[in-house]
């Protein structure tokens, strides 16, 4: 059973997750197929999810409860910035991301946790300094919250009632600065866990994409 899971893992999957985001994005763009398409947002970040821990390896406590406190402090840190709008700024979940408690989406810890995970990995390849690896992680995790937050208010993931604040930009280093040097310090992160790093860039690629295609419709408006 080991030797076929790892048979597995030796595929190549990243050509087909090139394809699967590229649907992804011809999806959302057609109106005929954008409704179908945001409903399948959550099962996306499922999928996501489930891809890191299969090319994880083997799941061991060492990487279970750093991940449950990831996830759990991604959602409510999540739940006192919806809330309070003193950590992010105010803004307000729509209903994209799926089931919410305390008007917060239960997949966003799941987002959290997988940001975490890949920026690490990135930073972990070229850097041998624990601060510099946590930092570069937490510069990684900001810049793909600049890329999905326009895409993001146009899927109504979530709206900030305006333009969205520095402030939350800001909490997003603070954040992911501190996640990502408890996931360095615990080491639940798998270095060679091989669909990391494309699936984070892949991501980003994305939401870049949708981004530039809003900026065209509106110059051609």
């Amino acid at each position: 059973m080991n030797a076929t899971i790892e048979k597995i893992r030796e595929f190549n999957i990243v050509p087909y997750l090139f394809i699967f985001y590229t649907v992804g994005i011809v999806g959302l763009i057609l109106p005929q197929t954008r409704d179908f398409f945001i409903l399948l947002v959550p099962f996306n970040l499922l999928m996501n999810i489930l891809l890191l821990l299969f090319y994880h390896g083997k799941i061991t406590p060492r990487f279970i409860w750093p991940a449950v406190v990831i996830y759990l402090a991604g959602f409510f840190v999540e739940v006192i910035g919806v809330e309070t709008g003193v950590i992010f700024g105010a803004y307000a979940y729509g209903s994209t991301l799926g089931p919410r408690i305390f008007h917060t989406p239960l997949m966003i810890g799941v987002n959290w946790l997988m940001l975490v995970y890949g920026s690490l990995v990135i930073s972990s390849r070229f850097l041998d300094s624990r601060y510099f690896r946590v930092l570069i992680a937490a510069v990684l995790m900001v810049v793909y919250d600049f890329a999905l937050e326009p895409a993001a208010i146009d899927l109504d993931m979530w709206d900030w009632g305006g333009p969205v604040p520095f402030q939350n930009y800001i909490g997003w280093f603070v954040i992911s600065f501190i996640l990502a040097w408890f996931a360095d310090i615990t080491g639940m992160v798998n270095r060679s866990n091989k669909i990391a790093a494309p699936l984070f860039f892949i991501q980003l690629g994305f939401f870049v994409i949708l981004d530039l295609w809003m900026w065209i419709k509106e110059v051609w408006v």
